[in-house]
């Protein structure tokens, strides 16, 4: 079996080698048609004179009969078609016009003349190495070619062997023999490299095949794990609005100590959702936002995300130094410091946790520090790797191993540098140097922050609001729990919250007994229309930029730019309802 594959491969190869010959070969022959045409011409001021009228014109008269079968064959030629055949047509098309060349000899060449003999020598060695140029890449058909041209001398020399000059015919006879030499060795050569270029098209079309499955592997994983993220966050969002509606405070003590472990679970499924998307975002070619900020702008953010957590594990957390204002991505600076000090809250169970930053250099550096388990020495080169997770600490605390490896790429981004110095047992210190500038005194008095009240009744389910003084809020989502959840929460918090259809007949329908809304919190995926859709009808409607906040669990990087283009925020399931419910209250009070 296998030598009849080996056997049809060979065939295969033999005639693909030999269509390749032959459409080479059949172009230079056309191409030197008029050269063909031109050449006997020159013989007539060269002998015409010298030679009888009756067998120059005969030879010519000769020639011009084999320059037209020659033509007459080549165009009977068809590639493709039938190579044995063809083939046959070529060689007999360029023989009969060099035999013609051949019988010259005895036409133009008086032996006694050296002049004449010199003369048709120097032509006949043009016709060699000018065939030779298009022939000797086929060994068969430059024989075809160079025989009738040199036979017919190696006759004459024979025939007035003691007239001519026996060097000169000498070395005629020895290129003869070093051209068909050479065309036999040059055929055999472009064999070889017609096989390798093969074997390349063949090597490169399989890369592409592989490519182009690669590709497609590539967008199948990312559409499921984009469908599977997205699936999974939805529950999870319901899951921690809920969590967030319960008071450990009033559940028996079995209870909450149950309750309180579950929320720990769902704190941990919570930034496993979250590094992953912040992994997805630095997959994309993100750019570096500029603007000048003071740096209680992140602070406050990370007080917020963070202060809880610390206290159920009596950590004390602190920022040193955190009056500066910075020009840089404070986007980027932020989920640098979320990820260090998520990591450091990670490994602590007791003790503190401080965030240092400075301004010395002229640009911004600051440092968190933990007195946490720390790190081995052995383990300090591997700790920026993604997934990695040492295995003294493996066993004891969750997570995917991502978190630092975030870190360093987005560090890397900004073209700064990280370090990081510990111990185990002696906690770690990780200190961040960038290249963004710290402003001057005078500079940052123009970008002073914005003062944030510390509404200590944020909870408004604790206040009494009359029904004038209620925030209108417009909630559109298609997931029944989550928006079920939303209701209870927003409704228990004192806002007049409103739900809005997504089905396009209904919500026309709602728009008639809509009041003015003063927020829309939303989801992107809604069915036939989008989040984006139902936000700008919204907007014309009431001829009012009315703000608005998608939050979604659909994380492809691409939609930020179109959230932005329309001057819409974007949140990421699953996120804590008070994160949520702190981002509409700065914005509609």
């Amino acid at each position: 079996m296998g030598e009849i594959r080996n056997s049809t491969q060979k065939s295969k190869f033999r005639q693909l080698v030999g269509s390749e010959k032959l459409q080479h070969m059949r172009n230079f022959s056309k191409s030197s048609t008029v050269a063909t045409i031109l050449a006997p011409l020159l013989c007539i001021p060269l002998y015409l004179d010298n030679t009888h009228p009756v067998q120059f014109y005969t030879w010519l008269l000769a020639m011009a009969v084999a320059v037209v079968s020659r033509f007459i064959l080549l165009k009977r030629i068809q590639p493709q078609n039938n190579t044995k055949r063809d083939f046959i047509l070529l060689n007999t098309a360029i023989g009969i016009v060099t035999f013609v060349w051949g019988m010259g000899w005895f036409v133009f060449v008086q032996p006694s003349d050296m002049s004449s003999y010199l003369m048709y020598q120097i032509i006949s060695l043009t016709v060699l190495f000018v065939g030779m140029v298009g022939y000797c890449i086929d060994w068969k058909t430059f024989s075809s070619f160079v025989i009738p041209l040199k036979l017919p001398e190696l006759v004459f020399i024979t025939l007035n062997f003691h007239q001519i000059v026996w060097p000169i015919a000498l070395g005629s006879m020895v290129a003869f023999y070093l051209a068909l030499k050479m065309g036999f060795l040059f055929a055999k050569s472009w064999e070889k490299s017609f096989s390798l270029r093969l074997r390349n098209d063949a090597l490169f079309d399989q890369l592409i095949e592989e490519k182009n499955a690669s590709m497609a592997a590539n967008i199948a994983k990312s559409e499921f794990i984009s469908t599977a993220s997205h699936d999974l966050r939805q529950p999870m969002q319901s899951i921690n609005i809920f969590i967030d509606m319960i008071d450990p405070a009033e559940l028996k003590d079995s209870h909450s100590s149950i309750f309180i472990r579950m929320r720990k679970s769902v704190s941990v499924l919570n930034r496993m959702f979250n590094t992953l998307l912040d992994i997805s975002k630095l997959d994309s070619n993100f750019a570096i936002n500029e603007r000048a900020f003071h740096l209680t702008e992140i602070i406050n953010i990370l007080e917020d995300r963070f202060s809880d957590i610390c206290g159920q594990k009596s950590i004390l957390l602190s920022f040193v130094n955190g009056h500066l204002a910075v020009t840089g991505d404070p986007n980027l600076l932020e989920q640098i410091l979320r990820n260090l000090l998520a990591n450091a809250i990670q490994y602590t169970d007791k003790g503190a946790i401080t965030i240092a930053f400075s301004g010395q250099s002229g640009t911004l550096d600051f440092t968190v520090k933990d007195s946490g388990c720390g790190i081995p020495a052995e383990d300090l080169p591997l700790i920026f790797k993604e997934f990695y997770r040492s295995d003294h600490s493996r066993s004891q605390y969750d997570g995917l191993g991502l978190g630092l490896s975030i870190v360093n790429r987005i560090v890397k981004k900004i073209d700064g540098t990280c370090t990081v110095r510990s111990g185990v047992g002696q906690g770690s210190t990780f200190s961040i140097h960038t290249r963004f500038p710290v402003l001057e005194k005078s500079e940052a008095a123009h970008h002073r922050p914005m003062p944030i009240e510390r509404d200590e009744s944020l909870d408004k389910s604790k206040r009494l609001l009359s029904a004038e003084a209620l925030v209108q809020l417009g909630i559109i989502e298609n997931d029944d729990a989550l928006l079920n959840a939303y209701q209870q929460y927003f409704t228990q918090s004192g806002y007049a919250v409103h739900i809005i259809p997504h089905e396009p007949a209904a919500f026309e329908a709602h728009l008639l007994s809509m009041p003015q809304l003063d927020f829309i919190l939303s989801d992107f995926r809604l069915g036939e229309h989008d989040g984006i859709y139902f936000i700008q009808k919204l907007r014309e409607e009431f001829n009012h930029d009315i703000p608005a906040c998608i939050v979604t669990a659909d994380t492809s990087p691409q939609h930020l730019e179109l959230f932005s283009q329309h001057n819409i925020e974007v949140m990421y399931k699953p996120i804590d309802i008070k994160s949520v419910e702190a981002f509409i209250s700065a914005r509609t009070r």
